[in-house]
């Protein structure tokens, strides 16, 4: 984060994903241009997504919302066509470890908690 009288400038970064944020357009080129100097990045224009946010820009600001990780969730689980439900299992079942079948492959399960 950079701060001077008049301007501020964020540089977020996430692994190998980067967003670049301020209100000063010529101080992120600057930040761009020795970023570029240094890691040769390439730069995607006005950000979209980011960590499973979709961020659209209003008047007022900007929006974020989880809209199209919910839908690839639910997609990859194979869930689209399944109703809706205000509380989609009983709150009072106990879990016990040594009850229950196990998955026969625990990786789509792995890759869905992350």
């Amino acid at each position: 984060m950079k701060k001077s009288a008049s301007d501020i400038t964020a540089l977020l970064v996430y692994v190998d994903d980067v967003v670049l944020i301020g209100n000063s357009i010529a101080e992120i080129n600057d930040v761009k241009a020795h970023l570029h100097s240094r890691f040769h990045i390439k730069d995607l224009g006005p950000i979209k997504y980011f960590l499973g946010l979709e961020v659209s820009r209003s008047l007022d600001g900007l929006i974020l919302n989880q809209r199209k990780y919910c839908l690839d969730l639910i997609s990859e689980t194979e869930m689209l066509g399944c109703k809706p439900a205000p509380t989609p299992s009983n709150p009072s079942i106990k879990l016990h470890v040594d009850e229950g079948a196990l998955l026969q492959d625990p990786s789509s399960f792995r890759r869905l908690i992350g």
